[in-house]
């Protein structure tokens, strides 16, 4: 039973793991998985005039080449253009990213139309909270990234005691994703209810909360191979 028990903890810990790793991957490349994951994405409507669109999606982004279809951002970067092919051009990615979709759009509408980007993409009457806020959250998914990783690694030990520190690092992560995503989610809801453009949560969210899901699980799952093992060694 205990075996059984710290596989299942295992086996949690591996698919928080992995989750997490995917969805820190997304909009770091060009390569077809990367491109493919995303925080938020936003469509730029049909509306927009021809004249302000960039006319290949390839060309460097946020230099006034034009504005993309649609910009994806990952928790390190951005990117625009056609997510579903090779067609797009990225920023360049760092620590501590933030969302900030009516910057991007206007450091990619050509200069000669910059007067015109309010009335096109709309603007956030709290766009100071969203940088700040989604700055936070990076850091608390990164974080909380590598606490739930190295329990994975950590409980692969078997040791009571090393089950005992992954069950504590696993509650420490659970607690960072957990507030991380949350951020997250509350500012991609709002902005999608208050502009022009077509916002919408990315896949790499859900895979947060997928992921957070399986944490969750995997700590009162760690808590009883952590005991069962103690009272394992007390026997012997």
């Amino acid at each position: 039973m205990r075996i059984a028990t710290t596989l299942l903890a295992q086996f949690l810990l591996l698919c928080a793991t992995v989750l997490v790793v995917f969805a820190n991957i997304g909009q770091l490349t060009h390569n077809v998985v990367s491109r493919s994951i995303r925080m938020v994405s936003a469509r730029v409507g049909a509306g927009v005039p021809p004249d302000v669109m960039a006319r290949s999606m390839t060309t460097a982004i946020g230099q006034h080449n034009g504005v993309r279809s649609e910009y994806s951002w990952g928790l390190y970067n951005y990117c625009g253009g056609f997510p579903d092919s090779d067609q797009i051009a990225c920023s360049e990615g760092g620590f501590g990213h933030s969302v900030d979709i009516p910057q991007a759009i206007m450091e990619d509408l050509p200069s000669s139309n910059s007067q015109n980007s309010a009335s096109m993409i709309g603007q956030f009457s709290n766009q100071g909270a969203i940088n700040h806020y989604t700055q936070v959250a990076f850091y608390l998914l990164f974080v909380g990234t590598i606490l739930v990783g190295v329990a994975f690694l950590v409980s692969l030990l078997w040791h009571m005691s090393m089950l005992t520190i992954a069950s504590i690092l696993n509650f420490l992560g659970f607690c960072l994703l957990v507030s991380g995503a949350i951020i997250y989610t509350y500012f991609v809801s709002t902005m999608r209810h208050k502009s022009a453009l077509d916002i919408d949560y990315g896949n790499a969210l859900w895979m947060f909360w997928a992921a957070i899901g399986a944490s969750l699980f995997a700590i009162p799952v760690l808590a009883t191979a952590a005991s069962k093992s103690s009272s394992a060694y007390k026997t012997l």
